[in-house]
């Protein structure tokens, strides 16, 4: 090194040299900030709790048609709730994960929401699915395909049939307090 301070542009070398130097000394120690802060926001944490909803077939028939509907949540100790305008209340499924929907000839043909809610022990939902199934009307004069069968594994742990919600009772009971009503004004 002393040899190239003694002949011309020497001096010039040498600071090149420390710049490089300086430049690649920064660098590095850029490149293990980075990589350190990169490694600390990579480690894997507590995964999000996740809703897995299958139903099928995708559609069938009203009157006589059948779903095979499984739900599965990824944390333990949820408790799967489904529900749909298909089936007159939600269904909650604590012990177990498949539901049988028979359809009946009450439930009106068109597309329908299934619902898959995951809720934790303070019964407050963490996750969520919904699929969609259509139902079909039985035309007794036309040619229509045959109703899909369901898997042949299913077996279901809770079975509900569709339809509207029973029609809500008054209670029998005290008549209204109060002044009944005069006629005439």
């Amino acid at each position: 090194m002393a040899a190239d301070i003694d002949q011309p542009g020497g001096k010039l070398k040498r600071t090149f040299a420390v710049a490089i130097a300086a430049v690649t000394a920064s660098t590095s120690m850029w490149l293990a900030a980075t990589t350190t802060a990169t490694a600390a926001a990579a480690r894997p944490g507590p995964p999000d709790p996740s809703a897995t909803l299958r139903v099928l077939p995708g559609w069938t028939y009203q009157d006589g048609g059948k779903l095979a509907v499984t739900a599965g949540c990824s944390q333990p100790g949820d408790v799967r709730v489904i529900g749909s305008k298909l089936l007159p209340r939600p269904v909650r499924v604590s012990n177990g994960k498949s539901l049988l929907i028979t359809v009946t000839g009450k439930t009106k043909p068109g597309k329908y929401m299934i619902v898959l809610l995951c809720e934790d022990k303070h019964q407050q939902p963490d996750s969520v699915d919904v699929k969609f199934v259509r139902i079909y009307k039985v035309l007794g004069a036309f040619q229509q395909p045959d109703q899909p069968a369901l898997p042949a594994h299913f077996k279901p742990d809770v079975t509900v049939s569709s339809g509207p919600p029973a029609p809500a009772h008054p209670k029998k009971g005290h008549p209204k307090k109060g002044h009944p009503k005069k006629k005439g004004h």
